[in-house]
């Protein structure tokens, strides 16, 4: 038995969670796959209250070793039913453990939407992390692209650009633009400011914006929303027909 089993087999009598933090901090240092083991025993045979003091470091060391190889679907499913359970400092750790784990296997269907759900969060950094994460992405789900389009009524330049890049996997024309936007009445996630970020993003030209401006003319779309639309469409093509001159 070497010095870091022996270490943790005292742990596992005392569970002191100061030392039993020092002791996740120092396999972070020193990282080994063997350490799973270790992750493993914590996960499945410590209490819940003792698990809260150490979740921390102990989220930290799973996305760390989640570089080196693919984990276990236990680890993944602690980290799921971790993120609802946790404040929001614990809840950015898991997103970031999910993001180092995508290096080395797919991320599952369950984790895409718990990342599109964390764009609903108000913290800034979980928003920018899952973003990170899902321009990284393809074939992403309805209720994830919903959640991406919400962004776009922020004011920060950085996190609607993310949320370019993961529109224009899927849009290339207007017509893909209006159907996204019809579908699901995605069109009802808008306020201003997103209308005018979409427009910016996906119009350089006069012509198309007014191909635009047609189908939703002849779409039912409530009135209200149309005005919206037809109010930063009349504002856009003006600046478009300036700048063409």
């Amino acid at each position: 038995m070497n010095i870091i089993e022996e270490r943790f087999e005292e742990l596992k009598k005392s569970k002191d969670y100061e030392k039993l933090n020092d002791f996740l901090i120092d396999l972070a240092n020193n990282l080994h796959i063997e350490h799973l083991s270790f992750l493993d025993y914590i996960i499945e045979n410590f209490d819940s209250q003792t698990i809260s003091k150490i979740k921390l470091n102990l989220v930290y060391n799973i996305g760390e070793l989640g570089k080196l190889l693919k984990i276990d679907s236990k680890f993944i499913k602690f980290l799921i039913k971790e993120y609802y359970n946790s404040d929001r400092w614990i809840r950015l750790e898991i997103i970031t453990a999910f993001d180092k784990i995508s290096l080395k296997q797919e991320l599952t269907k369950t984790i895409i939407e718990l990342i599109g759900n964390a764009l609903n969060e108000d913290y800034m950094l979980i928003k920018i992390n899952s973003l990170n994460i899902l321009t990284n992405m393809d074939g992403l789900p309805d209720s994830v692209l919903k959640n991406t389009l919400k962004i776009l009524n922020l004011s920060d330049s950085k996190l609607t650009e993310k949320c370019s890049i993961i529109l224009r996997k899927i849009i290339n024309h207007e017509n893909q633009l209006f159907d996204f936007l019809y579908r699901f009445e995605n069109y009802k996630n808008l306020k201003r400011k997103g209308v005018r970020s979409l427009l910016i993003f996906f119009f350089n030209s006069a012509i198309t914006l007014k191909r635009f401006r047609e189908k939703i003319l002849k779409s039912d779309m409530e009135a209200n929303y149309k005005e919206v639309f037809f109010n930063e469409i009349d504002t856009y093509e003006k600046i478009l027909l300036k700048t063409s001159f």
